[in-house]
């Protein structure tokens, strides 16, 4: 009896979070403000930006193809209007597609916080979009107040 009221209690605690941060993301309004950050030569320009909620980033690929990856520390799970070439993948994080050379992908960010990304260029992808981890991969923060 006390496994299936812990699970209920556990359940019960699971949707009042989605709902507590689906109620952030509605109440953040995009503020028209963009950042623009460059992947060009596998080095990503800036590496680091500081925003306000309801700013939007975009990473433009400059020669080559990348995919913008929040790995590591907080993911981004929420967004305050619909991504441009980012899917939220198997854990709930916003991770782009791939993004071909000339063109953009953007993230309105709703949660404050320190994001983590790293960038993966042509050579550091599989077929099939599936991240292929080595040694060098370029790396980004953005911060959220």
């Amino acid at each position: 009896m006390k496994k299936v009221y812990a699970g209920i209690c556990l359940a019960l605690v699971a949707v009042l979070a989605i709902g507590a941060l689906n109620a952030m993301a509605q109440e953040v309004k995009p503020t028209g403000v963009t950042k623009v950050i460059t992947l060009a030569g596998g080095t990503i320009t800036p590496a680091n930006i500081e925003i306000n909620r309801g700013d939007t980033v975009i990473w433009t690929a400059i020669d080559q193809p990348a995919m913008v990856y929040f790995s590591d520390g907080t993911p981004v799970k929420l967004a305050c209007v619909a991504p441009t070439r980012f899917r939220l993948n198997e854990d709930g994080a916003y991770t782009s597609g791939m993004i071909p050379p000339g063109a953009t992908a953007s993230l309105c960010f709703v949660e404050p916080g320190t994001f983590d990304y790293a960038v993966f260029f042509r050579g550091g992808i599989e077929a099939g979009g599936r991240v292929a981890p080595g040694p060098g991969v370029p790396a980004g923060r953005i911060t959220v107040r």
